[in-house]
Formats: structure tokens, sequence, C-alpha cells
């Protein structure tokens, strides 16, 4: 169904994302490249612009501070955000969630803190000067909301940790962990319908699960509040119904993601009320 354009519509819809230098340099889609391509992006945008009959184009920046300020002021019209991005996004009130992509088996995750299981470090009483290990400033499960969620719970962090330190993957911070070089650590988890952990980024190691926090979704496409409420309903749908299969297949290219779920921002509440709590660096505030 093409779009009946409102008066106030934009002339294109403008798709935000960062990429890598190498993303960037990467035009054709078929090119097997880690992470988000310029190639990939083009196609994902191509497709929306058949099905929706609206020229779709691709607007890559170079940081999450300029996907920000895109939405909030309009000139990106959605956007490919990591989740604490987006939920800061919409509690500024600057965008809207539309969808999220799905990985290992569902949109969602959540953060866990954990210790080795022959550690004495067994539950938050007994956090007091420990080493910890995190993934990077910038991880979702791997450092952000774990220690937001920790803050909301008025746990002194600076008294739990007597040194921290980044390890960059989920692997590394597990095997951290597992030899001993760091007390507590950081990872995903994801649970099942009966509330059990089904997988988690420490795999076969055996853990004390000390605090998870979440649901967190995998990554949140959101549209800017100045998109036209009946345009980003029609991207929505693209991604998430029927009858949209180009559509879908390049953006699980782009986004790596086996297929799509509706987002809405109640869905994201419990998130923006750890918003307050985030030791988000400067670069994107």
């Amino acid at each position: 169904m093409s779009l009946r354009r409102p008066a106030h519509s934009p002339s294109e819809i403008r798709l935000g994302t960062t990429l890598s230098d190498a993303g960037r340099v990467t035009v054709r889609p078929t090119v097997r490249a880690a992470g988000p391509t310029q190639g990939r992006l083009g196609t994902l945008c191509d497709a929306l612009s058949v099905a929706l009959e609206f020229p779709v184009v691709p607007h890559a920046v170079n940081s999450y501070t300029d996907l920000l300020a895109g939405l909030h002021w309009g000139e990106i019209h959605f956007a490919w955000l990591p989740p604490m991005i987006a939920v800061r996004a919409i509690a500024r009130g600057s965008a809207v969630a539309l969808a999220a992509p799905v990985r290992s088996g569902s949109a969602w995750y959540w953060t866990a803190l954990f210790s080795h299981h022959s550690s004495n470090v067994r539950d938050l009483s007994q956090l007091s000067g420990v080493r910890a290990a995190w993934v990077d400033p910038m991880s979702s499960a791997g450092y952000l909301v774990i220690r937001a969620s920790m803050r909301a719970a008025e746990l002194e962090l600076s008294q739990a940790f007597a040194s921290e330190a980044f390890y960059g993957t989920h692997d590394a911070v597990v095997a951290a962990v597992r030899e001993g070089r760091a007390d507590v650590g950081a990872t995903y988890a994801h649970f099942d319908d009966a509330g059990r952990i089904r997988n988690a980024g420490w795999g076969k190691t055996p853990v004390n699960v000390i605090k998870c926090a979440g649901p967190i979704p995998s990554d949140v496409l959101a549209a800017s509040v100045h998109l036209p409420e009946d345009v980003a309903r029609e991207i929505a749908e693209a991604l998430t119904g029927e009858g949209h299969s180009v559509v879908r297949r390049a953006a699980t290219e782009l986004l790596e993601a086996t297929g799509f779920v509706a987002v809405k921002d109640e869905h994201l509440a419990h998130l923006e009320e750890l918003v307050q709590y985030l030791e988000v660096p400067p670069s994107t505030r």
C-alpha cells in the first residue's frame, strides 16, 4: 500500500545508522563483511522504497550523538539504535519505537552479573571490594543496564568494586572470571517461558548468578517524532507484517537477524526508569 502523504510529510525518508570505516566503503551488498555496510543499508532502503512507494534513502553518520541529534531535529526520520541509546531518545521525547530484530530466537535478552561457581560472592550483599569484569562502556548487557539496575537498588558501586576493567567481548569477560582475574562479570542471558536461563554468555561454565536485569531489546528501529504517524506505521508494518519478504530479507541481512517484532514504548518503560542511573560516556549525551 502506498503512503498517502500529508502536507507536512518529508519529500524522502532518511534511514540513519552508524557505520564503521570498513562498512562505509563496502557498497556491494553481496560482499562478505563484518557488521553493517553501506551496500546492505542501500539494499534495505531500496526495498522499503518499493514497499512504501515512497523514496527511502540511507543516512550514515559517525556517532550515536549524531543519530540522537538527527532524530531530535527530524533530520533523520528513523534509525537503527542500540537499546539504551533508543531508550534515551524515547525518554527525551525525540523518538518512538517501531520494531526490534529477532536474534537467537528472541528479540529480548537480559543482563546478568555472575561469579564463578567456586566463589564466595553469591548475592548482592557480598559485593564488597571485588574485582569486576565488563565488556565495554557502551555494552547494554556487559555494563550499562546491570550497573544502572544496581544503582537504582541504592547499591554503592564504589564500595562494591575495588577494581574494574573492560575486556572488549563477552567471551573475554567470562574467561576473566573463570581464570580468577576477576571476581564478577556481566554478560547476556536468555530466559525460557518458564523463567529459567536457557543460554547465556558463560556457556557451559558453572556460575553463580548474582543479579539479572531486563528484558532488553536486542536493538531498536525507532522513528523520529517529526515523522508523521501514518508513515511510521507503514514502516513498522513493512518490517513486521506479512507480504514484505524482500524488505525483511534486506533488513535481516543488514541487522544479522532472523526477523522482527513490533515494539511499543510501554515495552521499554522499565528501561526508561533506569535512564537516570545510566553512566553513559559524554560523547553519547
